[in-house]
């Protein structure tokens, strides 16, 4: 199986939350794990919020990163392209989906059109996910 991790389901496995469990069991399953190179800078600056409020302390921040720069160098990085953002930009308005959701999206319906393997698509937000469906990818969680 092929996984999509949009920025929400990277840091889950970082930083214990609600869907931690599912998005590290889903990962130990998938055959192929992809994301697209913004979710690089979302997720440090995710995992810097966590630190600066407190929600983890200096040594979970630290081995958090670390764990993060080692696995980012398994993943399938996707890159965002000129047609990337345009799409993003249609999907946004088809949507009602906020700027980087809509790359994510953008991001994963390309890289399904480019395998031949169904992509499971991994994110936490409602909206997202019902996109996600329409354009024929698999939601982790519905």
């Amino acid at each position: 199986m092929t996984l999509y991790l949009d920025t929400s389901a990277v840091v889950k496995l970082y930083a214990d939350e609600h869907g931690s469990a599912a998005t590290r069991r889903a990962v130990a399953e998938a055959d192929l794990i992809a994301s697209s190179i913004v979710t690089y800078t979302e997720t440090r600056a995710a995992l810097s919020r966590k630190y600066r409020t407190r929600k983890i302390d200096a040594a979970a921040f630290a081995r958090s990163k670390a764990e993060f720069e080692s696995d980012w160098k398994g993943f399938v990085i996707m890159p965002v392209d000129t047609q990337t953002i345009r799409s993003a930009g249609e999907f946004a308005e088809q949507f009602g989906l906020r700027a980087y959701d809509a790359v994510h999206l953008a991001t994963a319906n390309s890289f399904s059109r480019e395998t031949v393997s169904q992509v499971r698509f991994a994110c936490f937000n409602a909206a997202l996910n019902r996109a996600a469906s329409t354009l024929g990818l698999m939601p982790m969680v519905s």
